[in-house]
């Protein structure tokens, strides 16, 4: 059975929710671990107001005997603190005076406006904002925690902001990582750091917001992941598709594809024989060739837009009252590089492990795992 969910929610309404099918039983969940993982979506520098108001924790209801996975579907919520200030809202007819007309350049508001025809683009941004990127972190970490006990680390960083750009470094190395995960801008270099904060500083005194790059590295993913034999089925088109569903990512590349002269004896990576294994000179196509993974890290950068509810205000239209007005400001976050970082980490996991799946059909998580055991014995030996 392929790994599947679906979520629902809105921004502030009683809580967010999804529900998972074709998790393996027997898989003994940490809810700490989920829980951390929402804590770290939450952090970072540029940061805005909400996040001062949820403390973010998933309650799962049902799918577990004890902390065991029975293979029934999983449920789970993340309930909505701020909900309480939006009660009447949701619980009465709004006013023709009191709904939102004027769209922001960038979000959704307009194209849901037409799309759905509710008169009011409060039903958009309730669905359209990055609220939602909690629930997915919720069930990317359940899977991510499965995968780390399969030998799958999936680790990332901000790789730039604006101008500055971080460090390469071996986000591997427990120590480099440590420095990491303790910046406030989940970069290396200190120096850099402190020009990505003082860039967001001038930018919220400006009114204006930023984007940047974020950088992913997924370590022991196993030869034969994902398939060319159809279009549909391709490793690299199918977290493409995932990571760009992510809200603010416009554009996705894997490994050196964008930094590298695109001249094939400079770009392909060259393959030798060392005790019998085969091993690369370089990564620069990021893992996988031909839509399958090749056995090395896949490394992903994806490029996050500046968030479009700029507080200095843009030319746009008012759709109920048809004028050319300024845009309104919704509160709303500086940047949002920072826990994109976090969120492609959870995203890319329920994919990875859904390939795993496919490839590895288990109803059980032992099964699953003694499966990958002997396929990675039988490559040896291939």
């Amino acid at each position: 059975m392929p790994l599947r969910f679906l979520d629902g929610g809105e921004s502030h309404g009683r809580a967010l929710v999804a529900i998972l099918e074709g998790f393996p039983s027997n898989y003994e969940v940490d809810i700490d671990y989920i829980n951390h993982q929402l804590s770290r979506r939450q952090k970072g520098y540029g940061r805005g107001q909400r996040m001062t108001i949820e403390k973010d924790r998933v309650e799962v209801w049902s799918g577990l005997r004890g902390r065991k996975t029975t293979g029934n579907p999983i449920t789970l919520i993340i309930k909505n603190k701020d909900y309480e200030n939006w009660k009447g809202y949701w619980e009465k007819d709004i006013k023709k005076e009191d709904k939102i007309g004027i769209a922001r350049p960038g979000h959704g508001d307009l194209v849901g406006f037409y799309k759905y025809k509710t008169g009011d683009i409060r039903d958009i941004i309730e669905r359209t904002s990055a609220r939602e990127t909690a629930i997915r972190c919720a069930v990317g970490a359940l899977c991510k925690q499965l995968l780390e006990d399969i030998g799958i680390d999936i680790r990332s960083k901000v790789h730039s902001l604006g101008e500055f750009y971080d460090d390469n470094v071996d986000i591997f190395n427990d120590e480099i990582y440590d420095i990491i995960n303790r910046s406030p801008m989940r970069c290396y270099n200190k120096n850099i750091e402190t020009h990505m904060k003082n860039t967001i500083d001038m930018c919220k005194e400006e009114g204006d917001t930023i984007g940047g790059r974020a950088y992913l590295s997924i370590r022991g993913v196993p030869i034969g992941i994902g398939s060319y034999t159809n279009w549909d089925r391709k490793l690299d088109g199918i977290l493409s598709m995932a990571i760009l569903s992510i809200q603010a990512v416009k554009a996705v590349s894997f490994g050196k594809t964008l930094e590298l002269p695109l001249i094939g004896s400079v770009y392909n990576d060259e393959a030798y024989l060392e005790d019998g294994a085969i091993k690369r000179k370089t990564n620069n196509c990021g893992g996988i060739e031909a839509g399958v993974s090749n056995g090395e890290n896949i490394e992903i950068y994806a490029v996050i837009k500046p968030i479009p509810s700029v507080k200095k205000g843009l030319n746009s239209v008012d759709l109920i009252n048809k004028s050319n007005v300024i845009s309104r400001y919704e509160r709303s976050d500086v940047s949002a590089v920072v826990p994109a970082t976090v969120v492609l980490e959870n995203v890319c996991a329920f994919h990875i492990l859904d390939e795993i799946l496919k490839k590895f059909p288990s109803d059980d998580f032992y099964e699953l795992k003694n499966s990958i055991d002997r396929y990675k014995e039988e490559l040896l030996s291939y």
